[in-house]
């Protein structure tokens, strides 16, 4: 993001505020749509990835600083492996300093003769979208910015993720990244390109695997020190609760906006409320102001909560109505006990009661079990959806599913018994 870019949108964004311009996105009233004003839109519910809503979530188009999201994630698998340390330190190049005293663009300023550790160029990159930062942090990962690039490519196809473009590790328009850290035989006009499903996977991980990123992205400011260079950084997320953006009723605490002239204003938000946290993804945000991304982020978090609901269907432990018991032939009993292996919450429009819910046992190997049975043996699975939801999952699934498991065991029964029961059998049939 551009520095200069940035203080006009806070400003502006602060006029309209005080002048009651904004448009009043937290009384969003429950309607059967929301029309986000943006060139692509996505929410999902973050731990089960449930789609929530979607518009053009499918369309490619540049994500900008957003990028920074997989880069991040890529760092923390390095702490993780113990490849990287948070007191590690490391020198930028000559070109990525260079870089980071561009004041046209967001940076907090490096020195080649600087040593800056993990923690302070990752909550650079995360608050103030600081690019050479993110390079810097790239490179203590990789090597250099090309085997970095080719790190996040790689982690993107572990993900399901192949319509992604990544040509540098910022979000920036390449011809903004000296020639010595482009990606070879990339072109000056080529830019980091995803779908809103693609960066709602990334924020998705992200969340999921390293749930602490929050205590960074929450931070509304931060003060980045080395040397005789102070940075005050103010984070960009001006949806933070105090700030100029802030909806009331949405304590919004991450993740990661991004703005260039074609990306124009982008936002990955997250939320929690009502014990529900939500992913949102904004894309282009058109409308009138410079805060738009964040009226329509809030216009799309609002109708998200107002419009859906967590309904558990299954207890761990705790027999599913309709699939209680299982037939068992040639056993000392007729039948066995079934149990859900987990408890089961499903994410439903709120008009959503127990009889729109849609059930489909799948038995593992047939409709009878065959003694003997051991207990806690997997019976089938039970899939659960909403009856008319066409939305589905991020991960392209349809429905929630639970294993049923078997909570007694069933003997075999006797020579002489299943000789009564064949005989029992075959008088049945003749009738």
């Amino acid at each position: 993001m551009s520095k200069l870019w940035r203080s006009v949108v806070v400003f502006i964004t602060a006029i309209s505020l005080w002048a009651g311009l904004a448009p009043a996105v937290s009384t969003q009233a429950a309607t059967s749509s929301v029309d986000v004003d943006a060139s692509a839109a996505l929410a999902i519910e973050a731990k089960t990835g449930k789609v929530l809503y979607a518009k053009n979530a499918d369309k490619t188009l540049p994500l900008a600083s957003m990028t920074k999201m997989l880069g991040i994630y890529l760092v923390r698998e390095a702490i993780k492996s113990g490849k990287l340390k948070w007191t590690d330190t490391v020198t930028p190049t000559a070109s990525i300093a260079k870089l980071s005293q561009n004041s046209d663009l967001s940076n907090v300023p490096l020195q080649t003769d600087g040593k800056y550790t993990i923690k302070q160029l990752y909550e650079a990159s995360l608050i103030y979208s600081a690019n050479a930062a993110m390079m810097l942090l790239g490179n203590a990962v990789s090597g250099n910015q090309t085997k970095f690039v080719d790190a996040m490519r790689a982690q993107l196809k572990t993900w399901g993720i192949k319509d992604a473009t990544i040509i540098n590790a910022t979000g920036l328009d390449n011809n903004q990244i000296d020639a010595a850290d482009r990606y070879p035989n990339s072109k000056t006009t080529d830019q980091n390109q995803m779908s809103a499903k693609d960066v709602a996977v990334i924020a998705q991980h992200l969340l999921n695997d390293y749930p602490d990123v929050l205590d960074t992205t929450k931070a509304k400011e931060m003060t980045f020190t080395e040397g005789s260079d102070t940075t005050k950084m103010s984070n960009y997320d001006l949806m933070l609760p105090g700030l100029s953006a802030a909806v009331s009723g949405l304590n919004v605490d991450g993740l990661k906006t991004g703005t260039t002239d074609r990306a124009g204003d982008c936002f990955t938000g997250t939320v929690e409320k009502n014990g529900m946290r939500i992913i949102t993804v904004v894309m282009h945000a058109n409308g009138s102001g410079n805060d738009k991304r964040f009226v329509q982020t809030g216009k799309l978090m609002n109708w998200v909560f107002a419009n859906w609901k967590a309904m558990q269907v299954t207890t761990k432990g705790k027999a599913v109505k309709g699939h209680e018991r299982l037939t068992v032939v040639h056993g000392t009993k007729a039948s066995v006990p079934l149990a859900a292996t987990k408890s089961l919450t499903v994410y439903v429009p709120s008009s959503t009661t127990a009889n729109d819910l849609e059930y489909q046992y799948t038995a593992r190997l047939k409709d009878k079990l065959e003694a003997p049975v051991q207990k806690a043996a997997t019976a089938g699975t039970l899939t659960v959806s909403a009856k008319g939801d066409t939305l589905g999952y991020l991960n392209g699934q349809t429905s929630e599913t639970v294993s049923l498991t078997t909570t007694k065991g069933v003997k075999r029964a006797n020579f002489f018994v299943l000789i009564f029961h064949g005989i029992g059998e075959w008088f049945s049939n003749l009738f």
